[in-house]
């Protein structure tokens, strides 16, 4: 039933602004005019405005404000997306996807949320996820070993940056998983892994995008639709799009040729900053150099320049 409703929605997108007869939207879409009427009902609960034209059909007058899962498959062109998976509220997008891939699910499997009561992300952190947002995890079950999968994260963030340009918008990349607006936070990056010695069995890359400011949005952070007039279905679309490419590209040819494009959009180069581990110790402190060849950030202190592969970065030196 969702193929058949997103192939009704796509002939009232297409056909916009004419109206299509009920009679049409059935023999297109395999179903019964009664049928056609359900999808209509069940599409404007979910936000769109489809107008009745008696003798002539329906027309699809206005798209959803709110994140909805169907609008985001029908905005999304690359065909590695295969099945999508949309919620209004959520505990975690990632929990949803991991139990989908444990089961099976293909790669290309997405779970869009409007909210999460649960987001997390490095460090077991917790992700304010209120609804304005995107919220979204996508499984990916890659043909490769479990130590070439480092520079994952950093792929992920370029393809990000790649998707979110498309729609005229800008942002920094902050290693390991940071995507910024200028000097604030608007995004962030959470990747778990199932894998054997040899193998990976299977990725899920999850990405909450703050879109439109609510009440509860913190002022410490940013919000697109503060600076581009944007919907969340656009967003989420974008950004898997650009994913998409990204994850082709690495797996083609690997990080090396993708390097230039991340550190073009580098926030902390040339910073001074502090690394610290998972319990809040420092591992280096120093000068940003950029980022090498397998993803490692590279930071300069008096002894020399040292590669990280892993790491919580502050601005700043480590007496401050």
């Amino acid at each position: 039933m969702p193929n058949r409703r997103a192939r009704l929605l796509e002939k009232l997108a297409d056909a916009r602004p004419a109206c299509l007869s009920g009679e049409t939207l059935a023999a297109d879409v395999g179903v019964s005019r009664v049928a056609v009427a359900k999808h209509v009902a069940a599409l404007r609960k979910m936000g769109y405005t489809i107008e009745a034209v008696r003798g002539e059909g329906y027309r699809l007058l206005g798209l959803p404000e709110h994140l909805v899962g169907l609008e985001v498959q029908r905005l999304v062109r690359e065909p590695l997306w295969v099945a999508f998976e949309g919620i209004r509220e959520t505990v975690s997008t990632n929990d949803d996807c991991k139990r989908r891939a444990r089961a099976g699910a293909p790669e290309g499997s997405v779970v869009i949320a409007s909210a999460q009561t649960g987001g997390r992300g490095r460090f077991g952190r917790v992700w304010d996820s209120p609804e304005g947002g995107v919220y979204l995890s996508a499984l990916l079950r890659p043909g490769l070993r479990p130590d070439q999968l480092a520079p994952l994260s950093l792929v992920a963030g370029v393809g990000v940056a790649d998707g979110l340009a498309m729609l005229g918008i800008e942002v920094g990349l902050k290693w390991p998983n940071d995507v910024m607006l200028g000097r604030r936070k608007v995004g962030g990056i959470l990747l778990e892994i199932a894998a054997e010695a040899d193998r990976v069995e299977w990725v899920v890359v999850g990405c909450g995008i703050n879109v439109r400011r609510s009440a509860e949005g913190p002022a410490s952070v940013a919000f697109l639709a503060d600076t581009v007039a944007c919907r969340p279905a656009e967003v989420a679309a974008a950004v898997l799009d650009g994913l998409a490419a990204a994850y082709r590209d690495f797996c083609q040819t690997g990080f090396s040729p993708m390097v230039r494009r991340y550190v073009s959009r580098h926030t902390l180069t040339g910073e001074e900053v502090v690394v610290r581990d998972a319990w809040g110790e420092p591992v280096a402190c120093g000068t940003v150099r950029g980022i090498d060849e397998e993803g490692r950030l590279l930071v300069q202190d008096h002894s020399g320049v040292h590669p990280l592969v892993a790491g919580e970065v502050t601005l700043g030196s480590a007496e401050k």
